[in-house]
């Protein structure tokens, strides 16, 4: 496309290129602005909305993106609690923390009873519509805090973001019909257990208790799919913040087993979609809503139970899993060839060994999967000798990238150097050594899954220079502590370029750049 030459405000000639869309040309950046408040800010973005058979509609680069920009920035349509969640306050959303001492209870809502932070959080936008409909159908919330009881998730909640979202019909009837135009899978989710139980005690508490009668249940039930299918969950760790959000923009990204961009949350809960490689002019905008070390069988049964789709990327449709065979065991009969799927978009499909041609029924491969999935999630995860153990036991069924194997490994790399009595200083050489070259390990891995700058690769990074420095720090010889410390000094960049927009990630880096510092300063003094 030719790079436009007039100002797209007075049409004078023009050089400066608008640098989210690349669309447009400015004389200055007075025009600029100008052009933004006459609309530009509707059409400025790099993507397009497109559609397809396979994935529906979906969004797709207009123009050639960097790593790192900044593709969408969008602001929640709603916000609310988990299905079930804990104790959280309604007006803030944090959760609530065990009531100080005279008080037995958590702070309730003067007219509703829902637990609150205090007074200030009664007077909250999102409470207010909610509360004025529960207090005029004399609803009080039975939520409280029991002294010497263990807190634990609240089922109620699950009413409270259904409920903001029907209440934007007659409050903000443009959004509510965005949020109507979402992907919603009623058909499949009204067949599972958990519509069958919304379709028999919610419904009933939105109607009869609230008395919303003129709701038909299915557009009732429907609002609660489309909250299943589409929204995200939204983080915040050091305000005590875990709720859902739904942004009608990023419900357009595609999914993809490799995806080409992340997401995180700004300090207002907006939600920010970054490029974690280049992209390419037409490519589909991905954001993947699996866990990028777990097989293919894991991952699209996952993405089935939670947002009624079959995953058919590249990643799942190629029995080797990009060259790693990470679904694959080894097969006890030859013991050389890997079982992988016959069909790796058919979840009942037998598995074949490559070598002896065995074949087991998917039935039996999926059995004893899942065993060994439970046994990794019940390992001890305050010592790195109970995953050690794991690697041990199942080093002849599966192979070194097998998928539990690999999530053992990242569980290592965390353990060592995190836990008590395994601390970075009391790691001994040996267990320091097993860090890095997991670490390296795994980080060859992220290349194929997960590549560029995702959040996976800049913890392995965070875990890896870490115990670079520390091995540095015990070195003798002092070239070989230079080059451990250069090496750390890379790494360390390569992380605070993927961490940059991670604003709870800055003070940990800070620490790092300053024993970093302090390490070539000594070195510096030695030499």
């Amino acid at each position: 496309m030719t790079t436009p030459t007039k100002c797209a405000y007075c049409q004078a000639h023009a050089t400066q290129l608008c640098a989210a869309c690349r669309n447009v040309v400015y004389c200055s950046r007075e025009h600029q602005k100008e052009h933004w408040k006459r609309g530009h800010k509707l059409e400025c973005k790099c993507y397009e909305l497109a559609s397809n058979e396979l994935l529906g509609r979906h969004l797709r680069a207009t123009r050639d993106i960097k790593m790192g920009e900044l593709i969408m920035r969008e602001a929640p349509l709603v916000l609310g609690p988990k299905v079930a969640s804990m104790p959280i306050c309604l007006g803030c959303h944090r959760n609530l923390l065990p009531p100080q001492k005279p008080a037995l209870n958590y702070y309730k809502c003067s007219a509703c009873s829902w637990p609150l932070c205090g007074p200030e959080c009664e007077r909250s936008a999102f409470h207010v519509d909610e509360c004025r409909l529960m207090a005029a159908s004399k609803f009080q919330s039975k939520i409280n805090y029991s002294p010497g009881q263990p807190v634990g998730k609240e089922s109620a909640y699950c009413v409270i973001m259904l409920l903001r979202c029907m209440q934007l019909k007659e409050s903000k009837p443009a959004a509510f019909a965005r949020l109507c135009e979402l992907e919603d899978h009623l058909k499949e989710r009204l067949e599972t257990p958990l519509y069958q139980v919304l379709r028999a005690n919610l419904i009933s508490f939105i109607k009869t208790v609230l008395g919303l009668r003129e709701w038909p249940d299915l557009d009732i039930l429907r609002i609660a799919a489309i909250l299943d299918t589409n929204a995200f969950e939204v983080r915040q760790a050091g305000d005590r913040i875990k709720v859902r959000g739904l942004f009608p923009g990023g419900a357009m990204f595609s999914h993809d087993c490799v995806p080409n961009m992340r997401h995180r949350f700004d300090d207002d809960m907006n939600i920010m979609f970054l490029a974690k490689r280049p992209i390419a002019k037409g490519e589909i905008l991905s954001i993947s809503y699996t866990q990028q070390l777990r097989s293919t069988i894991q991952r699209r049964l996952h993405l089935k139970q939670v947002k009624c789709f079959e995953c058919a990327c590249a990643r799942c449709a190629d029995p080797t899993e990009l060259g790693t065979y990470a679904g694959a065991h080894m097969c006890a009969k030859c013991k050389v060839g890997k079982f992988i799927s016959m069909d790796p978009l058919q979840n009942a499909a037998n598995w074949r060994c490559e070598v002896c041609n065995l074949i087991r029924p998917a039935k039996e491969y999926l059995i004893n999967d899942a065993k060994i999935e439970a046994e990794l999630e019940s390992l001890d995860k305050t010592t790195p000798q109970s995953f050690e153990d794991f690697l041990y036991r199942h080093r002849v069924e599966l192979h070194e990238t097998n998928t539990h194997i690999l999530q053992a490994k990242y569980a290592l790399t965390q353990i060592y150097g995190n836990v008590k009595g395994f601390g970075m200083d009391e790691l001994s050489d040996v267990s320091l050594k097993r860090k890095v070259e997991l670490c390296e390990e795994l980080l060859e891995i992220s290349n194929l899954f997960d590549s560029g700058w995702s959040i996976f690769r800049g913890n392995l990074l965070i875990a890896l220079e870490e115990a670079t420095v520390t091995q540095a720090m015990r070195l003798d010889e002092a070239s070989e502590c230079e080059a451990k410390l250069k090496k750390a000094a890379e790494i360390l960049e390569e992380i605070t370029n993927i961490m940059k927009h991670e604003p709870e990630m800055q003070q940990l880096l800070t620490e790092r750049k300053q024993i970093l510092d302090a390490a070539l300063e000594r070195f510096s003094n030695n030499a």
